[in-house]
């Protein structure tokens, strides 16, 4: 999966808000990036919120992810796996994303085993993790979790930098 040796996995909170045995939606998500103009530099995951708190007038959204990340001072990309992870709708952590489709608790499980086995390429300048997203949902549809459909038009929108 990547991951550096010597290197502590982001704080994952699934053990205090676990995925529901509920249908949800499964978004993919475009973080922009400061002083990134270059549509290649966006990130992009997939996230599926697991719960959802209104607290102090703001809107607390825990959601699973999948994504692989650049490490701090390495060059180097991370899958983490599916970590649980916190955001409100008032931070500037809130960034776009759209639908992708609508999966059950197995089939969310699949996706997380089917992102665990896809391969993280070493930075060169080219690859980045929106070619890894891209090979995730090509194998989600090999696998019957997704539409061919359903995954190019969730991609063809964040290619435009998660705009209509």
């Amino acid at each position: 999966m990547g991951r550096p040796s010597g290197r502590l996995p982001p704080i994952d909170l699934h053990y205090w808000n676990p995925d529901p045995d509920t249908e949800v939606p499964i978004h993919i998500m475009v973080t922009r990036i400061s002083g990134f103009t270059d549509l290649r530099d966006l990130h992009w995951k997939l996230v599926w919120a697991v719960k959802t708190v209104e607290k102090d007038k703001d809107v607390q959204i825990f959601h699973r992810r999948l994504e692989v990340v650049q490490e701090i001072g390495f060059n180097h990309l991370t899958n983490w796996g599916a970590v649980t992870q916190v955001e409100t709708t008032s931070s500037k952590r809130f960034n776009p994303r759209k639908v992708i489709t609508t999966m059950n608790l197995a089939q969310r499980k699949e996706l997380e085993k089917i992102a665990a086995r896809v391969r993280v390429e070493e930075p060169d300048g080219v690859w980045n993790c929106q070619d890894w997203i891209v090979t995730v949902l090509q194998q989600a549809e090999q696998a019957g979790l997704i539409t061919k459909n359903e995954w190019t038009a969730a991609v063809t929108w964040a290619k435009n930098g998660g705009e209509e």
